[in-house]
Order: structure tokens, then C-alpha cells, then sequence
């Protein structure tokens, strides 16, 4: 008897020992600003006074605050990512849908809502058009590009049992191109009719462990925007072609960011693409108004094994970005979300000053009132399929 109770105190000493050590560790271990697996900011540590003490979130805040700054955190973030991939084999792990050296977005389910996508097509629509009718007042020219993302490009690889949103794609797609027909925009699709069955063999378009196109899938985009503005007869750009450049494959290890959010527990395999320029034309560079002592627009590590991610193309998403090349050609604006990063580092070479804007983080004034400001003689909207008919960030242009 005296034995089991003795066995009994050791555990609760023990027990209580661990609580102490772990407690004392969150509290003097030095304190990340970022989740580099997760890519969010972890929760600060909240007020210490009476007044914040009244808030409703007061202990909440707290809550959070230790959560993510727990000793161990990421030990166990990694075990436990481990044990769904390796053992329990999880078809679902941490909001990715884990499939046979492919990564997708797990889309909750969701029946397609006909009449919200079509009021929401002529709402985005209408914006567009409103932007496109300032542009053209003093003579400038838009256009509006639209790109598979990630998971629609591969919505074929989902299993049967998860939610590729086909029906919300097909039925987005179909109703923006209508209503764009009809406002009279011009409407750039680089991927229609494409899908990875009938690009199989060439270079792949589209990453298979980040959310992203491949450098390959921004060339094809690029020249699918050039194109069409020379076609349209007014300017000549000069075209960025094959025979111009190499693609360069890195030797580093690629960080795609959805093997970011497995931990990179299934290893690293796919590597970043490229441009290296026969000819390279000087530029400046100013970021948020920040003149660049030494421009460029890949971020290169120094070494061949540090591992890389997409913001090695233009160092990532920056509210502004201006690069000049000082020539006499027409100068573009292009603005949107990071699927635009890539673009830029070889659409600068068919411009005079090309201009880079993310409405998620430039709040100095909307987009209508900019480009009467700037007036770039040609500006080009780029959004995925899954955002286009959202009526927020780059969605969201006028006054």
C-alpha cells in the first residue's frame, strides 16, 4: 500500500517538475517573430495592465500567446505531422490534400451557388470596367489577365472523396468571361484549354509542392501578355524569346509552400527556374520607395544547398515596386497578388519603367486614383481563377 502511494507521488512530482521546467522554458527561450513552417506571425504577448485586464480576449490573448511559444512547439508540430504522413497515412495533413508527390489545398465542401457566382462575376465585372474607362481617359490601355491556380490546375488529382470545386470553377470562368465580353474589357487567359495531361512532356507549368505556377508557367504568361498587346497593333514591345536567354535550373533545394506546411517531412525534390539574360539591361529599383543601392530581381542565396522558396523571385510580396530601365518605351503597371512576382522578373525587359503594386498591402490610395496619377500607358491586371470574383485586395480598384 505505503509502495503504490509512494509511486503516486513520484508521478505527480515528476508530472509537476515537467509543467515547471516547460513553463520556465517558454519564459526565458527567446521569442520568434514567425513561424517559418506555418509562414504566419506568431501571436504577441499581450498588455499587462488594468485596462487591457477589462478586455473580453484579455486571457484568450494569453491563451494564444503561450500556444505558440510553448517549449517544444515545433518538435511536436513535426512529430505530429509525421506520424498522420508516415503512420495513421492521413489523406488530409495540416489543410493539404497529400498525394503521390503532389500537394493540393484541402477545400472544404461547398455546393456551387449559381446565382452568388453570377452576381459576383458582374459585380467584379463592373469594377474592372469602371477602372478600365479611367484608364482609357487619358489613354492608357488595360487589361486584365486570369490564371489557374494551384489546385484548379490539378483539380483532376484530387481523390473522388475530397473537393476539387469544379463545378465553382467551371461555372466562375464561364460567367467572367461573359461579363467581361460584356463590359468590354480585355480578358487574357494564358492556360485556357491547357491542363498538365496535354502539357505532359514539357517543362511543368505548375509547381507540385507550392501553391504557385513555375518559372515555365510565368514565361507562358508573360508571353501570352505581350502578344496580345502587340496584336492589338498600338505598340511593338520588344519580346522576351527562348533564343534571348537561358532557363537555369538552381541546385538548391525548392521550399514549396505547401511541403512548408508538412513540415518538409516528405523531403525536398523540386528545384527553382530562372532567366539568366544574354544581354542584361541596367534598371533601377526602388521597393515602398526604398531606392535599391544594387538592383535585381532574383534572390539568390550564396550557396547551392540553402534551401530556397518563391521569394526568390523579386524577394516576395512588396506593397510597390519600380523598376526603370530608362529606355524609351512604353511603361506598364501591373498589380495583383504574388502570382505577379515571377512575371516581373522578365517583364521589366519589354518596358521603359514597369511598376508593381498588391493591394493587400499598398492602402496609400486606390487603384483608380493611382494610375491617374502614374498614367502608365498599359495596365494589367493579374489574378487565379479563385479570386478573380472577389470584391477585396486587388479586387477592390476604385474609390
Amino acid at each position: 500500500m505505503k509502495s503504490k502511494k509512494l509511486s503516486n507521488l513520484i508521478f505527480v512530482f515528476v508530472f509537476l517538475l515537467f509543467l515547471v521546467v516547460v513553463m520556465i522554458t517558454t519564459i526565458v527561450k527567446p521569442k520568434l517573430l514567425t513561424s517559418y513552417f506555418e509562414n504566419r506571425t506568431l501571436a504577441k504577448m499581450p498588455e499587462i495592465s488594468f485596462r487591457a485586464l477589462a478586455s473580453d480576449n484579455y486571457f484568450l490573448g494569453w491563451e494564444r500567446y503561450l500556444a505558440d511559444h510553448a517549449a517544444g512547439r515545433q518538435t511536436l508540430l513535426i512529430t505530429a505531422t509525421s506520424i498522420d504522413l508516415n503512420v495513421i497515412k492521413r489523406p488530409v495533413v495540416n489543410d493539404v490534400v497529400v498525394l503521390d508527390g503532389l500537394y493540393l489545398r484541402y477545400n472544404e465542401f461547398e455546393p456551387a451557388d449559381e446565382k452568388l457566382i453570377s452576381e459576383q462575376s458582374k459585380v467584379m465585372a463592373a469594377e474592372m470596367s469602371a477602372l478600365d474607362r479611367v484608364i482609357t481617359s487619358y489613354g492608357g490601355h488595360f487589361y486584365y489577365v486570369a490564371i489557374p491556380t494551384h489546385y484548379i490546375w490539378y483539380d483532376d488529382e484530387y481523390p473522388w472523396y475530397l473537393n476539387s470545386r469544379k463545378d465553382q470553377t467551371a461555372q466562375s470562368l464561364e460567367a467572367f468571361i461573359s461579363d467581361m465580353a460584356d463590359e468590354g474589357v480585355d480578358l487574357i487567359l494564358p492556360f485556357l484549354g491547357l491542363t498538365p495531361e496535354n502539357t505532359r512532356g514539357g517543362d511543368p507549368l505548375f509547381s507540385t509542392s507550392d501553391h504557385h505556377f513555375t518559372f515555365f508557367g510565368a514565361y507562358k504568361t508573360y508571353r501570352a501578355i505581350i502578344e496580345k498587346i502587340n496584336s492589338d497593333g498600338e505598340y511593338s514591345l520588344p519580346l522576351l524569346d527562348t533564343g534571348d536567354f537561358e532557363f537555369l535550373t538552381l541546385p538548391n533545394p525548392f521550399m514549396g509552400s505547401r511541403m512548408r506546411n508538412l513540415m518538409n517531412i516528405p523531403g525536398l525534390t523540386e528545384h527553382a527556374t530562372i532567366a539568366v539574360l544574354n544581354e542584361e539591361i541596367p534598371f533601377t529599383r526602388t521597393d515602398n520607395g526604398r531606392l535599391f543601392k544594387n538592383p535585381f530581381v532574383y534572390y539568390r542565396p550564396n550557396t547551392t544547398w540553402s534551401t530556397v522558396d518563391y521569394g526568390i523571385y523579386m524577394g516576395g510580396d512588396y506593397a510597390e515596386t519600380v523598376l526603370d530601365t530608362g529606355r524609351d518605351l512604353p511603361n506598364i503597371l501591373l498589380f495583383g497578388e504574388s502570382f505577379t512576382n515571377a512575371v516581373e522578373c522578365i517583364l521589366y525587359y519589354s518596358c521603359g519603367e514597369m511598376r508593381s503594386v498588391d493591394l493587400r498591402y499598398y492602402h496609400d490610395m486606390p487603384m483608380s486614383e493611382y494610375v491617374e496619377t502614374y498614367k502608365p500607358d498599359i495596365v494589367i491586371c493579374m489574378r487565379g481563377y479563385s479570386a478573380m470574383l472577389l470584391h477585396n485586395d486587388n479586387g477592390k480598384v476604385m474609390n
